[in-house]
């Protein structure tokens, strides 16, 4: 049986679990994460130092990106949502809650939704529309066939 976990090589081979953790191999793989760690730093320093000695006229100040000049036409992206939406229902809410004329030769008017839903049910309880007819069989009748075909397979010999 080999020994499990982490053996010295300087250990005599044994029946017993070597160290859980080696400190030896930790601080030197901690040593060289930091030393990469602090040489990348230098050099991305570095880089940014030549890059200002190279283009001096450049400047950390934040550019106007957007100018009025350089809007796109009508119709834009919403800047305001919610405004959006409330003149949205706003203008929802005064067509369906008044009257008013859609075609006035032909006869043909806009009448608020509540009153539309009223008028309907009534002509609905007048005239309900009639059931159209299935082949679907009612799921006693279904049972009650699958029962039958059950009781006869115990039956046949």
């Amino acid at each position: 049986m080999k020994p499990q976990g982490y053996v010295p090589p300087s250990a005599p081979p044994s029946a017993h679990e070597g160290a859980d953790l080696h400190v030896p191999i930790i601080l030197k793989t901690a040593a060289v994460i930091g030393c990469t760690l602090g040489l990348l730093i230098v050099a991305v320093t570095l880089f940014f130092h030549i890059l200002n000695r190279v283009y001096p006229h450049r400047t950390s100040e934040a550019l106007p990106i957007v100018t009025t000049a350089d809007l796109p036409p009508e119709p834009r992206l919403q800047t305001d949502p919610d405004a959006d939406m409330q003149r949205l229902r706003a203008a929802e809410d005064v067509h369906l809650e008044h009257y008013a004329w859609m075609d006035r030769t032909q006869g043909v008017a806009q009448i608020p939704i509540d009153r539309a839903m009223v008028l309907w049910a009534k002509s609905y309880a007048a005239n309900p529309p009639a059931v159209p007819a299935t082949n679907a069989v009612p799921a006693a009748t279904e049972l009650e066939m699958r029962q039958a075909k059950a009781l006869e397979g115990r039956h046949a010999p």
